[in-house]
């Protein structure tokens, strides 16, 4: 791909967690929100990835395999959307087997083995855990999720105060803008990059920092990071039933178009289930969707057996588990 052009995938993802991941004590109905999420994909023959908390397995068996026979690659997000990166040794003996056990039922659900996994809290604040992709790599797992690298577009939301209001302007056309950076995607994203062990050196992760953010190996797992805003980094947290403000949702509107332009291998936005369904906030979704259809962009999973991946990452993905 030259400079100019965007990507040729989109990995459109969902942290599906309920009410387990949810930071509010109220009443969520999963089986709804799954159906409008289900709806809005199949009306533009997409297929997403959900990252599922395990206890959802167990607690709602019907709604995953329905999921999966809509043709969706499913991956796990932990088992209690617990902090990962604060377990103590016996924590990471209890949370292997209980990966061991929810794959198991999840593959009787879905006759397919999960071969992705995105932390909860994607391992805040180092984004990584040797041994986390220990385990996930002895259990058989092919990619992850978890580096999120920030964007300018996080910090420049309308609702962020009055000191990037500059940030946030509209066109001739009436339309929202984004004030682009690369220097400043850059400057916010050394330290994460720093604490890794990918690249060869620190000199090596700068030079993938400054051009393309691809897929790469670490630990022996393909880590495939987010460097799109996720939905809360748009409209913040809101209450399921609450509408997010026409200005925020413009503004993530607009977001959610510039990324399908931003020159990179892959494409990946990501969606919490209680957030994207609540409110008026649906229209991300189709937004996105509408706007991947528009831009041409194969819009699957990487590694769930109904299309073969792009060509930059096939290898990488059929080497053997």
């Amino acid at each position: 791909m030259g400079e100019g052009t965007g990507p040729e995938r989109l990995l459109v993802c969902f942290d599906y967690e309920g009410a387990h991941g949810m930071p509010y004590a109220e009443d969520y109905d999963l089986v709804e929100s799954t159906q409008r999420i289900l709806a809005t994909l199949a009306e533009h023959d997409a297929h997403g990835v959900f990252f599922v908390v395990g206890r959802l397995v167990y607690e709602q068996p019907d709604v995953i395999r329905t999921i999966a026979e809509a043709g969706h690659e499913i991956g796990l997000h932990g088992y209690h959307h617990e902090h990962l990166d604060r377990l103590t040794e016996e924590g990471l003996a209890a949370f292997d087997r209980d990966l061991t056990r929810v794959q198991r039922v999840l593959e009787d659900l879905t006759g397919v083995r999960p071969r992705c996994f995105r932390a909860p809290y994607l391992l805040e604040p180092s984004f990584y855990r040797k041994e986390i992709n220990d385990i996930l790599r002895r259990q058989g797992y092919l990619w992850i999720s978890n580096l999120e690298l920030r964007h300018p577009v996080e910090i420049f939301r309308p609702d962020a105060g009055p000191r990037w209001r500059r940030a946030w302007r509209r066109g001739r056309d009436g339309r929202p803008r984004i004030s682009r950076s690369r220097l400043a995607t850059f400057a916010i994203n050394v330290l994460h990059v720093s604490r890794l062990e990918f690249g060869g050196s620190l000199l090596g992760r700068l030079r993938w920092l400054a051009s393309s953010r691809a897929p790469f190996l670490q630990e022996g797992l393909l880590e495939v990071p987010v460097f799109a805003p996720l939905d809360c980094d748009l409209v913040g947290l809101p209450l399921p039933r609450e509408l997010t403000p026409s200005p925020q949702m413009e503004y993530a509107r607009a977001a959610i178009r510039s990324l399908v332009r931003t020159p990179a291998p892959l494409a990946m936005m990501t969606f919490h289930d209680w957030i994207v369904t609540g409110g008026n906030r649906i229209e991300l979704l189709r937004e996105l969707l509408v706007a991947a259809r528009e831009a041409g962009l194969l819009v699957d999973g990487l590694a769930n057996g109904r299309s073969s991946p792009s060509r930059t990452f096939e290898a990488t993905l059929r080497r053997p588990a």
